[in-house]
């Protein structure tokens, strides 16, 4: 019976390497902690409502042939992290033929968050929620790590900031941005998808997906058992400490709690040498801060 189970799986899976990106018409793609389970909850709370559905899609379904799983609006549509792995690839392994290249042919939403926000959440995520690497050490060590490093990320954007214009069709969600606009952002991105607006949908999907909301799941565990990057977006097993969550602390600009003045400073250096426009309002924010006068 395990036998057959297994065989079924890896026939699955082939049709999902075979069918899959033919009948994906849309790609969100991002850096991990960039935003990514928030976008996935909003639009798909968005069509749960709208369609009717039981269960919230997430994006990540095929169905028996292997083909993206498509509702009663938009495209089929899935996440991604393509081509990111946490062993063995450093900045100098990501290039367009690898990052870029793969989704030319497709709509592209790629997501954005402060860099070194990125970096502090992708760390406790890594420490406290992927059980086989604790090798990674303290935050100073992770940022320098080639495996997972500010370098790293710095390229990831670079390739894209360089190519962008090769895909089908290309739209940038900022995690900030969608902080001070949820609604606003929200209608942007549902343009780009082609979805039909629904306004009081929309208001609705903005209520149920706020960051509060979110965490309440997580922290009170009987939220369904979602699934998101292959986590259990609402079920981390150490519900008494925050740093463990999946929805941790969702705040703008709090990588100044972690990192010393001299390693931000270092750090806003090798980000502004990327000479990547899409990097300059994060510069410009850290620049506001350093000259704050202390109280």
């Amino acid at each position: 019976m395990q036998f057959l189970s297994l065989i079924k799986r890896k026939i699955h899976g082939g049709l999902i390497r075979l069918n899959g990106p033919r009948t994906t018409g849309v790609y969100f793609i991002s850096y991990p902690k960039t935003g990514n389970a928030w976008s996935r909850f909003l639009l798909g709370k968005y069509l749960q409502i709208k369609c009717h559905l039981t269960i919230m899609p997430l994006f990540e379904s095929h169905d028996f042939l292997g083909r993206c799983e498509r509702y009663c609006l938009g495209p089929g549509m899935q996440f991604t992290h393509s081509p990111l792995v946490w062993t063995g690839q450093g900045a100098e392994d990501l290039h367009f033929h690898n990052v870029v290249k793969p989704f030319s042919a497709k709509k592209v939403v790629l997501l954005i968050r402060n860099p070194l926000d990125t970096m502090v959440s992708h760390w406790f995520d890594e420490k406290y929620r992927q059980k086989d690497r604790y090798h990674i050490g303290n935050l100073t060590d992770f940022m320098e790590n080639p495996d997972f490093s500010l370098n790293k990320f710095c390229r990831f954007y670079k390739v894209w900031y360089e190519s962008f214009h090769k895909v089908r069709g290309f739209h940038l969600l900022s995690y900030e941005a969608l902080k001070e606009d949820t609604s606003g952002q929200f209608q942007d991105l549902l343009r780009f998808l082609e979805i039909e607006i629904d306004q009081a949908v929309l208001e609705t999907a903005v209520t149920e997906s706020s960051f509060e909301k979110m965490q309440g799941l997580e922290k009170s565990g009987q939220g369904p058992k979602y699934r998101s990057s292959g986590l259990d977006l609402f079920g981390t097993g150490d519900r008494q400490n925050i740093d463990s969550y999946h929805v941790r602390r969702g705040k703008v600009g709090g990588y100044v709690d972690y990192l010393t003045h001299r390693e931000i400073e270092h750090c806003l250096s090798q980000i502004a040498q990327t000479d990547i426009a899409w990097f300059s309002r994060y510069l410009k924010a850290a620049s506001v801060k350093s000259s704050m006068p202390l109280l």
